[in-house]
């Protein structure tokens, strides 16, 4: 306006993970007056990681994991950045992304996930598969049809997967499945440096981690504990538990399936991190004094809960809590709502076999009604937010 008075604040949603879903659906619904959005997002569709098992295992094409979150902004009346961000100056209030510019804001909310935790290590950027994101997770089911179609029917593909956690299990599941599909021999090996006893899923219940061993040892996948230090195109070199000498497995498609570390430029932001570089969040999720920075999902660290795994299972808690936070700031009202991690949830891991583990408060079966039970979550999860804009009035 002529006079110089600011009506238009501008709000910035940096990526759109799973935090940041039923902000983008409240968004949908009315932005508060007096501001403008724009989402930076380096893809345009949101990636939905609970679906990635059933397409490495040939279940599902890879658009059956997709929410097109880029078109659900525009038609919302956002503008939409088709961007990484590389910088964040928090005091300064501006985001530098990959293409150059800079964007200044009035208000962010940083859902922007992780990197995977252990990529330094000699050989693993140019010969390992991280699962994350989304498009090397394609990259490595590439590599495993590759193979495949190499050593053709009865020949044997070794893969290693690198991370005996919930991801990691479920990865090894489908990797099996994918080739075993394609009338090869599947052998594939867990690492895991945490399983000292043998058993996979580190973190949980005893009775689900024998369940958990018992499936991928019927289905021929076995479990080394053992340290990575090394990975090459046909092998991976480890260093077992107790230091008794390295070995060196064969590996044809190495899949990295470890733990998050986050983005490096958080460090360098300004906001208070973790001793690893994540932003620190309060209940309210707000990483900022003044409370114009939120954060989300896998980004971030609990500040008084730092044990907290950085998993979609708690990201997905935290998203009806980052949106109310954040509308509350647009429209100058208190923050009502906090995030506690939930102690206990129910985990179901897909042998991508027809069947599914499910774990729960302590508990563990394996059952063709738990594989039905995960895929009814999933696609009601998805085709909640593949409806907007379009169910955003009603």
């Amino acid at each position: 306006m002529a006079d110089g008075t600011v009506t238009d604040r501008h709000l910035i949603l940096a990526g759109c993970g799973h935090a940041h879903l039923d902000l983008l659906a409240a968004l949908c619904r009315g932005i508060p007056a007096g501001w403008r959005v724009t989402l930076v997002t380096p893809q345009p569709a949101f990636h939905y990681s609970g679906m990635l098992p059933s397409i490495i295992a040939r279940h599902e094409p890879p658009a059956a994991a997709d929410v097109l979150v880029a078109r659900i902004a525009a038609a919302a009346g956002m503008s939409v950045a088709l961007a990484r961000v590389t910088a964040l100056d928090a005091s300064a209030r501006r985001l530098t992304l990959d293409d150059g510019r800079t964007l200044s804001f009035d208000l962010l909310s940083l859902d922007v996930g992780s990197v995977a935790a252990g990529l330094d290590l000699p050989g693993a950027r140019a010969h390992a598969f991280a699962v994350r994101p989304f498009a090397t997770a394609l990259a490595l089911v590439a590599r495993l049809d590759a193979r495949a179609a190499e050593v053709g029917p009865g020949g044997a593909v070794p893969v290693v997967v690198v991370g005996g956690g919930a991801g990691g299990v479920e990865v090894a599941f489908a990797i099996r499945a994918r080739l075993a599909a394609s009338g090869c021999l599947p052998d594939v090996t867990i690492i895991e440096s945490s399983c000292d006893d043998g058993l996979p899923l580190a973190g949980f219940a005893p009775a689900q981690r024998r369940g958990a061993a018992r499936a991928l040892a019927l289905r021929g996948i076995a479990v080394v504990a053992a340290r990575v230090t090394a990975a090459a195109a046909d092998h991976v070199s480890v260093t077992p538990a107790g230091g008794a000498g390295d070995r060196v497995l064969p590996s044809q498609a190495t899949a990295w399936v470890t733990g998050a570390a986050p983005h490096p430029w958080l460090a360098a932001s300004g906001l208070a991190c973790d001793d690893r570089g994540f932003p620190l969040a309060a209940p309210t999720l707000a990483l900022d004094d003044v409370a114009m920075i939120f954060g989300g999902g896998d980004t971030v660290t609990l500040r008084d809960a730092p044990r907290t795994a950085k998993a979609g299972v708690y990201a997905v808690r935290m998203a009806p809590v980052l949106a109310a936070n954040v509308l509350a700031a647009m429209t100058g009202t208190a923050l009502r709502r906090v995030y506690a991690p939930q102690q206990d949830f129910l985990a179901l891991l897909s042998t991508s076999d027809g069947r599914a583990l499910l774990n729960w408060r302590g508990r563990a079966l394996e059952s063709r009604w738990a594989q039905q039970l995960k895929s009814w979550i999933d696609e009601r999860y998805l085709a909640r937010y593949r409806a907007l804009p379009a169910t955003a009035g009603r």
